[in-house]
């Protein structure tokens, strides 16, 4: 095979290898289940290392505009990696999936959840900040209250609006009450990316 050949083959592949990708850590699931089940998901779909330990979940209840900030670990989630955080009082069968739990994630259907990085960038949000919708968010496909939500892999960049409208059935999949099967894994599909790819002169002149 003629060396021009070759290397067009092999810069096809390169090509083809890149993987879609978040804007910057997302909310893929949201569990509102029996008692005190409750867990949320963070997913990493961006090409990056992300440090954890700059983010928060910002917990606004019953509509106020003041926050339980909940921190997470300092970790580095890997590209493509989800962290799953559970209320500590959750059935053993959901605390098997944590990465991490806090007391502090004990929400309701009526209550708002924003992703923060470094306390003031909205990274995600989860309801309408300021906004008491009285037990539960709604929509055509069901509500925020004892259901378990999960976000649509079309979805590649975060809600960052946290005083909008809020319609879960635009982001958000619906499951029953207590439906753990999905915590842990998630798949975005949000098309090719920008890569540093050589140049063509780049190449061929490596050939030479």
């Amino acid at each position: 095979m003629h060396r021009l050949t070759i290397l067009v083959f092999v810069f096809c592949l390169v090509a083809g290898a890149a993987f879609a990708q978040t804007s910057d850590l997302l909310i893929t699931e949201y569990l509102e289940g029996s008692g005190n089940n409750k867990a949320l998901e963070i997913f990493n779909g961006t090409e990056d290392f992300i440090d954890l330990s700059s983010y928060s979940i910002e917990k606004y209840s019953n509509g106020s505009t003041v926050a339980t900030s909940i921190p997470l670990t300092a970790v580095d989630l890997q590209p493509g990696d989800t962290w799953v955080i559970v209320n500590n009082l959750s059935e053993a069968a959901l605390l098997a999936l944590a990465d991490q739990t806090n007391a502090n994630l004990n929400f309701n259907g009526d209550d708002a959840l924003v992703l923060m990085y470094a306390g003031n960038q909205v990274v995600d949000s989860f309801g309408r900040v300021g906004e008491d919708p009285g037990d539960y968010w709604a929509c055509s496909e069901g509500n925020t209250q004892n259901h378990t939500l999960r976000r649509l892999s079309s979805i590649c960049d975060g809600d960052t609006v946290v005083d909008d409208v809020f319609d879960p059935c635009l982001e958000f999949s619906f499951f029953p009450i207590d439906t753990f099967s999905g915590l842990g894994a998630h798949i975005a599909d949000c098309g090719a990316v920008d890569t540093d790819f050589p140049t063509w002169g780049t190449l061929k002149a490596s050939f030479r």
